[in-house]
């Protein structure tokens, strides 16, 4: 016969076991990880502080092939890195299709393996105030790593004071830069009430060397808080490497397209192009001044048989002042390009209305890109890869006559995707948001809302239907089925009506939970 004693005993037991399980749960929580080395195909995972670690040196295939789609990270988000000190020759082609971002940042970090692919295609994001959707801190691209981060749409709360970019590079565990024929290709990206589209700023200086590239093209800043891209770092340009923004737009801000703190350097025959884009309200450029001279930009020079040109640009000002020229140095063998610019309503068709707005031209192209003597001046050509230009014909625009083995549309060494990339390309695919770039009428990327990205890139309706993104605020998970409610929250808040509210001293916060385990354990063996 059980006691009361007894019993109360129990129900004690009972208690106090389930405070400490859940005490320790809260204390000692993390993330997994995992790691690749070899074909992986992955749908549908979701991820809140996991790693990803690359490690292909037990591979002895060509290539390995890793597919990631439909994931959803929040909380703590992902990392992606390589496995430290890891060397093969095996080839990496991974893709990451159709994933959604809730108050989540992913991270690629550190030392990539060399001859990569990587893809980061159809990305949407709902970020909190200061976070960026991608960060890149400390990567560091060399030897054949090209990465495409591709349809991206990022929206941050209006009227935040300190927002965040869709990609930013900031100082890391390793040197930061891009180099030896490798690139980052940011293709259509739209960031809302965001700081920026792409975000440099590392302290030191940014590298892109030896036939290398950064390109930003097709992107958008819609009410940014900064520039749509913003270079707090010294830029290298330099050995057949290729520095592009293009086809860009900012809309609702007066931030302008392209601020630059800091020195810009190109050299060996290399290109720094800015061509096609436009601005709603401000200034095109914000270069800022040095800190010896407050009156006079960072240097900016054109050296090495390189180019640099600025071309079909509309905006009211361009942000220069005629004393302060950009370039501020050109040593005679490299060239300065300006064409198709309009300034404040007012086309610009002559070298003087270039230098008059700060635009330090030597050369002016018409709207077929030919110069005064009628030949193709290679305006947004990279020079080392690029044969003498020829006689502009009839009123067909003037094309890079690349060299052989390099890639249009500006003859880089890297594949260019901007070559096979189509604004206003239809798609084909059932229920299909957004084709894939590559196979306009068999791939999806983004499928439509309700509907998933399946394994071979079709979209099916979800059976049972995916758990709804969890949108509450600094909330590591939600209330299943129920994105508004908050079942657990960060570290640093409380749960309180679904919502996490934060605790006003973190620290005791974590303190009081290990010291409520450490209770919990206690009375647990007391009662045991």
């Amino acid at each position: 016969m059980t006691t009361p004693a007894a019993t109360g005993r129990s129900r004690h037991r009972a208690l106090a076991l389930l405070c400490a399980a859940l005490a320790l749960a809260a204390v000692l929580a993390r993330a997994d990880s995992f790691t690749i080395s070899s074909d992986t195909s992955r749908t549908g995972d979701t991820y809140n502080g996991d790693t990803i670690t690359l490690d292909l040196t037990t591979s002895t295939a060509d290539v390995v092939t890793v597919q990631l789609a439909n994931s959803q990270v929040s909380g703590r988000g992902l990392t992606i890195r390589s496995a430290s000190g890891s060397t093969s020759s095996t080839r990496l082609s991974m893709s990451m299709a159709s994933t959604t971002a809730t108050q989540a940042t992913i991270a690629l970090s550190g030392a990539m393996p060399t001859n990569s692919d990587i893809r980061i295609v159809a990305t949407t994001g709902t970020l909190t105030a200061a976070q960026s959707l991608f960060d890149f801190s400390g990567l560091s691209l060399d030897t054949n790593i090209t990465i495409v981060v591709e349809d991206t749409a990022v929206t941050w709360p209006a009227g935040s004071a300190s927002t965040g970019s869709v990609i930013s590079f900031s100082t890391g565990s390793t040197a930061v830069g891009i180099s030896n024929l490798a690139a980052i290709f940011v293709l259509h990206a739209t960031a809302t009430n965001g700081a920026s589209v792409v975000s440099i700023d590392t302290q030191s200086s940014f590298p892109i060397t030896n036939s290398a590239v950064l390109a930003v093209d097709y992107s958008r800043c819609e009410s940014c808080t900064g520039a749509l891209v913003s270079i707090r770092s010294p830029l290298t340009v330099d050995r057949s490497s290729l520095f592009r923004i293009s086809h860009c737009t900012a809309v609702g801000t007066a931030n302008g397209l392209l601020a630059s703190a800091g020195s810009v350097a190109v050299d060996g025959k290399s290109l720094y192009l800015v061509a096609d884009s436009q601005i709603e309200l401000g200034d095109l450029f914000n270069f800022f001044t040095g800190l010896e001279d407050p009156t006079i930009p960072f240097p900016f020079t054109v050296s090495g048989g390189s180019t640099a040109s600025f071309l079909n640009l509309a905006g009211p000002g361009t942000g220069i002042d005629a004393g302060s020229a950009i370039p501020s140095t050109n040593e005679g063998t490299s060239n300065v390009i300006g064409g198709g610019c309009v300034i404040g309503g007012t086309k610009l068709s002559e070298k003087v209305h270039y230098t008059d707005r700060g635009l330090n031209v030597t050369t002016v192209v018409n709207d077929q890109g030919a110069d005064g003597s009628g030949t193709c001046a290679n305006a947004n050509c990279v020079p080392a890869n690029t044969n003498a230009g020829t006689a502009a014909s009839g009123s067909d625009p003037c094309t890079c006559r690349c060299i052989s083995g390099v890639n249009p549309p500006s003859c880089t060494t890297v594949t260019d995707p901007t070559q096979t990339y189509n604004p206003n390309g239809k798609c084909s695919v059932p229920n299909c948001d957004t084709c894939d770039r590559l196979y306009p009428d068999s791939r999806c990327t983004r499928c439509n809302p309700d509907y998933v990205l399946t394994d071979t890139y079709q979209c099916e309706k979800p059976t049972p239907p995916p758990e709804p993104p969890c949108t509450v605020p600094y909330c590591d998970q939600c209330v299943s089925g129920n994105g508004d409610s908050c079942s657990v929250c960060r570290d640093g808040y409380n749960l309180s009506g679904g919502q996490c509210i934060a605790n006003t001293n973190a620290a005791a916060g974590a303190h009081t939970a290990a010291l409520a385990a450490a209770v919990c354990i206690a009375a647990a063996v007391h009662a045991l």
